[in-house]
């Protein structure tokens, strides 16, 4: 079946802008940056949040790169 281009219901369940902020668990960075968001365009707004992933998703993976590279090191060193 061919995905209609026109629906736009989220595949999956993604809690509410006012849960989120709302949360008490949520990082005040995070709840700040959803608040100033949701000032904005939505459509670049989420543009911009894409790239802030992509970013942030790239650093994580070169950090457990270099976590991992650096355990396996000591390992080999361990008698």
């Amino acid at each position: 079946m061919i995905p209609d281009p026109t629906d736009f219901t989220p595949t999956k369940v993604v809690p509410s802008a006012d849960v989120v902020l709302q949360d008490p668990t949520v990082s005040y960075w995070l709840k700040n940056a959803l608040a100033t968001a949701l000032q904005r365009d939505p459509v670049k707004a989420a543009l911009d949040a894409q790239l802030l992933f992509e970013v942030l998703d790239a650093r994580a993976c070169l950090a457990t790169e270099a976590a991992l590279r650096h355990l396996s090191t000591q390992t080999k060193q361990e008698p």
